[in-house]
């Protein structure tokens, strides 16, 4: 495995007059983007910081935010991600949080955070790299906590490297790969997306706010653009995308992750683009764990998880601790390199979550499985999804399923509303183009799938659903069924 710095370094110098960076029409080659590094690193380093330290990244969607993020690779320092999007009050509490030595900020950004680090513009050659130690956080990224406070989950520089090479090796990332560029850089998939073209001199494409979740903008750039070859979304962002008008396009390289990906979604990018690929895995496992390319025609049991990194294992535990073989379910367990550090001052949630198990260290997912062969499963559903509703076990997740079969249906959401007596199923159904069904459509397609008791006593018709600046189904906002 190489380290970050060597193969950054290598691949510059190597494509030193290759375009690396676009953004909005401007193209930046390898040369020139590794001035605009060298830059950022004299000014990191004459602002006194050194390796180890925490650096906040709260800058817009830009060439300087992934200089900034290589600049902080280029120094050993620990970036955190801070979307600008994001409420003024969540991103200083991360930021107090993280006890961070500075942010970075643009030039004149529209708001402040403290301690704060205005980038200044310029170009420089690129000082001598330091020796830095492999351990060494790369970066922090905060997710939602179940106590309501974010917590931060801390990635080594050694982690980081090893999926690069995996992720890069197994979907065949190369010097032609054009990747556009639209996830938030607060959800980790992001660095896929920033990194792995420019780790192997391919070029990454920088779709600017708001662009890059509006769906007519981004069918623009696509049409004009027929040399963007890779796109990277959730299940939501591609259901969108299609419901704009999308109709694909041959020989997109097209990565869904983040949530399942459901059959009749994945029969239809399958049939759209020229290779589609299911990943899985959680940000304590540093991006993805299981890439695999989707084939046709589907499992019997739908999209799979299958295929780990390299560098990567994934276990399936009982309630009892014990491996579970094929035609068993449990829990998803990895192990690997590419493990998380643990939480960020959190050693409570770190043991919970990361277990010594056989003498090896594990992440518990929280994710359930069955088991179907060796390094294969089929995805059930969160093991706190699972709900009891009249004395009946049910899967919300398998319920969400069945309403996205149905005709004119785009994307689905389930919960559980009410206690005792009073509770009841609520389905949240986004819809669209002629086909649109109405609820008693819904009500009567469902009980031809599922027993009455898993079928919502309400229905909710809604334009969209409300997502979360990651693109996944945001279940915190789903409006009370009136």
């Amino acid at each position: 495995m190489t380290s970050l710095n060597l193969q950054l370094a290598q691949v510059f110098a190597r494509h030193a007059e290759r375009s690396a960076l676009g953004c909005l029409g401007a193209s930046f080659s390898y040369a020139e983007l590794q001035a605009r590094v060298a830059a950022i690193v004299l000014q990191l380093r004459a602002d006194g910081l050194t390796a180890g330290d925490r650096v906040g990244l709260h800058l817009s969607r830009g060439p300087d935010l992934i200089a900034a993020l290589l600049a902080c690779l280029h120094e050993g320092l620990c970036f955190v991600p801070l979307e600008p999007e994001f409420p003024l009050d969540r991103l200083q509490g991360i930021a107090d949080d993280a006890c961070l030595h500075r942010i970075i900020q643009d030039e004149q950004p529209s708001r402040s955070l403290a301690p704060s680090l205005r980038l200044r513009p310029g170009l420089a050659a690129m000082p001598k790299p330091l020796v830095l130690d492999d351990q060494l956080p790369a970066y922090m990224m905060f997710t939602s906590g179940s106590t309501g406070k974010p917590k931060g989950v801390v990635i080594g520089r050694a982690a980081l490297s090893n999926f690069l090479d995996a992720a890069a090796r197994r979907v065949g990332i190369g010097s032609d790969t054009r990747w556009l560029f639209t996830t938030t850089p607060a959800f980790d998939i992001s660095l896929l997306e920033m990194l792995g073209p420019l780790w192997v001199g391919g070029y990454v494409e920088v779709v600017c706010a708001p662009a890059h979740k509006d769906p007519v903008a981004l069918l623009q750039l696509l049409d004009s653009r027929p040399d963007l070859n890779t796109l990277q979304a959730t299940p939501a962002f591609w259901r969108m995308l299609l419901k704009a008008g999308w109709q694909g396009r041959e020989g997109l390289t097209a990565l869904c992750g983040g949530e399942a990906l459901d059959a009749t979604l994945a029969a239809r990018l399958s049939e759209s683009v020229g290779q589609l690929w299911n990943c899985y895995g959680p940000t304590e496992a540093t991006v993805w764990s299981m890439m695999a390319q989707v084939g046709q025609p589907l499992a019997d049991q739908g999209v799979r998880l299958k295929q780990s990194l390299d560098g990567y294992q994934h276990w399936v535990l009982d309630d009892n601790g014990n491996d579970i073989g094929p035609g068993g379910e449990g829990e998803l367990c990895i192990e690997g390199v590419s493990l998380a550090q643990g939480y960020w001052q959190r050693s409570d949630l770190s043991e919970q979550a990361f277990i010594s198990w056989q003498g090896r260290r594990l992440y518990r997912t929280g994710d359930r499985v069955r088991r179907i062969g060796d390094d294969e499963f089929q995805y059930l559903g969160r093991r706190d999804d699972q709900i009891k509703l009249r004395g009946f076990r049910i899967e919300l997740g398998e319920i969400e399923a069945n309403l996205r079969r149905i005709e004119g249906v785009q994307d689905a959401a389930v919960r559980l509303l009410g206690e005792g007596d009073e509770a009841c199923l609520v389905g949240y159904v986004e819809t669209g183009g002629e086909a649109a069904p109405g609820r008693v459509q819904i009500r009567r397609a469902l009980h031809l799938s599922l027993p009455h008791y898993m079928v919502p006593s309400r229905i909710v018709l809604l334009d969209s659903l409300p997502k979360t600046p990651s693109g996944k189904i945001d279940r915190k906002r789903l409006p009370e069924p009136v």
